[in-house]
């Protein structure tokens, strides 16, 4: 039974706010479709400076287009990265119980502690979607049986803020804290301001990380393969599926140790979205807490020039 009801007003007409997929379909790629199928939530509709794209998207799922943005309990920022700042701050103005920020939060730093201190006691929850997902969390703390980190690499393209974001964020959930981010190489495949960079990252509690930028002009990748001590950890296809080997026995040589399949798995990962509506429906009727505030989810490391 739904105790209360909480009005959605989500700022941006693009993609992830309401194209990726349809009221009727299976999948659940967009915030337009989270919020219809999360009860509790009512969406309002989309405020876009683009007031035609906001009505195809009102159009499309049912709701009212914006030419000024309006009062909603709940406030989600689909706009582009390089405006996040402002939009927090337009959101901040209409006094929602909540802000839902897509990733990345910022283009800069200096944009990301603006929105910190713009929400002010807002709650900003940011979706870096791996994060909402039920096996990466078991995973985060399943990998404590795997002994020490030693060394890992990934695979990603479209920008090393905007998605690489998602794969910084991953790491220091699987591993903890980041204390370094060293620029090897780096090339523009999206976007003009914001490179595709290979990086070498080294973390609080040792070992380090290689993650390889490829140009997304070929194809779209995101993947990674982490060796602890007892074990290695493979992320497939985007995070639908986790591989897990481990250390044993050679059955051939004496006195070699082999990583051996031990168990492969799908995930939740079509589910991210509505995990994260549900997160902030228990937020907001329970006071449970956010499963990542934006005052947790920003690394300074993620800038580098």
């Amino acid at each position: 039974m739904i105790s209360s009801l909480y009005n959605v007003l989500v700022f941006g007409a693009g993609q992830i706010a309401a194209g990726y997929d349809a009221p009727y379909g299976e999948s659940v790629l967009t915030h337009a479709h989270a919020i219809i199928k999360q009860p509790g939530f009512n969406l309002l509709g989309f405020y876009d400076i683009d007031f035609e794209k906001a009505e195809q998207s009102a159009q499309k799922w049912g709701c009212r287009a914006y030419d000024e943005p309006v009062t909603a309990d709940v406030i989600a920022i689909c706009t582009p990265d390089d405006r996040h700042l402002e939009s927090v701050s337009m959101a901040v103005s209409l006094h929602p119980k909540l802000i839902i920020l897509e990733k990345p939060i910022a283009r800069s730093l200096e944009d990301a502690l603006g929105i910190i201190r713009t929400a002010g006691e807002i709650p900003v929850q940011v979706n870096f979607t791996r994060r909402f997902v039920q096996e990466f969390q078991e995973l985060a703390v399943n990998v404590r049986e795997f002994g020490a980190f030693l060394t890992g690499t990934g695979l990603y393209g479209k920008g090393f803020i905007h998605n690489g974001s998602h794969m910084i964020d991953l790491l220091r959930l699987l591993i903890g804290e980041i204390r370094t981010i060293e620029t090897l190489s780096e090339m523009f495949d999206f976007y003009d301001d914001d490179a595709t960079k290979t990086v070498r990252i080294s973390f609080d509690k040792g070992g380090e990380f290689y993650m390889m930028g490829i140009d997304c002009r070929h194809y779209s990748i995101f993947e990674l393969e982490l060796c602890f001590e007892k074990a290695r950890v493979r992320m497939l296809d985007s995070g639908k599926s986790i591989q897990i080997d481990r250390v044993m026995p050679s059955p051939q040589y004496s006195g070699y140790d082999i990583l051996a399949p031990a168990e492969q798995y799908s995930t939740g990962l079509s589910s991210a979205m509505l995990n994260l509506y549900k997160n902030a429906y228990e937020h907001l009727t329970h006071g449970s807490d956010l499963l990542l505030p934006v005052k947790s989810a920003i690394v300074k490391g993620l800038y580098i020039q």
